[in-house]
């Protein structure tokens, strides 16, 4: 023991001290940092075992509860069809109607309401800033993919856990509610003379 092996040398580590950690075969396994919705659910979890509900909504996330069809096409039917998405509507409908459920049930905690902002606001600017530019040139189905891959996916990583739980389908549908909302929209605003 104590004896390893470079390249054909040999090195006899045996007695070896060193102020910190020493590295080799075995390694220093140290916690990695905690990110924001990681924190946020653990507080969350303190909150709903405590019964520690809010009465209020925080003002960013009441933002997104305020509809703003700048455009005139107001509503995730007008949307769809605007954008020849219309075959969507029943599954858009559906998931969207599983995101509202999840919201109106966790909004009551004030962390839960910030892992609201937090993924809306994520979603909001990465469809705006990433996919949405890029409607015209790529297909239905490439938009699809951008989504699943820039929204969806990262988010249900971000989130996954044991009491609020988010799946694909809901994330999916938090996109249709933020497109019923007016913060998404699939088609280009008609020019106006």
């Amino acid at each position: 023991m104590g004896i390893a092996t470079y390249d054909g040398m040999i090195a006899n580590q045996q007695g070896a001290k060193a102020g910190g950690n020493i590295a080799g075969r075995d390694y220093y396994n140290q916690e990695p940092q905690k990110g924001l919705v990681e924190k946020l659910l653990l507080k969350l979890k303190e909150q709903y075992d405590c019964s520690e509900k809010t009465q209020t909504t925080m003002e960013e996330l009441a933002r997104y509860h305020t509809r703003r069809a700048t455009d005139g096409i107001d509503g995730l039917e007008a949307k769809l069809k605007a954008s020849d998405r219309l075959d969507y509507y029943d599954e858009a409908i559906e998931k969207k109607e599983m995101f509202a459920k999840l919201l109106e049930q966790w909004s009551l905690y004030s962390s839960a309401q910030q892992i609201f902002v937090h993924i809306l606001a994520r979603a909001e600017n990465e469809f705006t800033h990433v996919i949405y530019g890029q409607i015209p040139t790529n297909s239905p189905e490439e938009i699809n993919a951008l989504v699943m891959d820039r929204i969806v996916i990262p988010i249900v990583e971000e989130c996954g856990g044991d009491l609020m739980s988010v799946s694909h389908n809901i994330v999916q549908g938090m996109v249709y509610w933020l497109a019923e909302q007016c913060f998404i929209k699939w088609h280009r605003s008609p020019i106006v003379a």
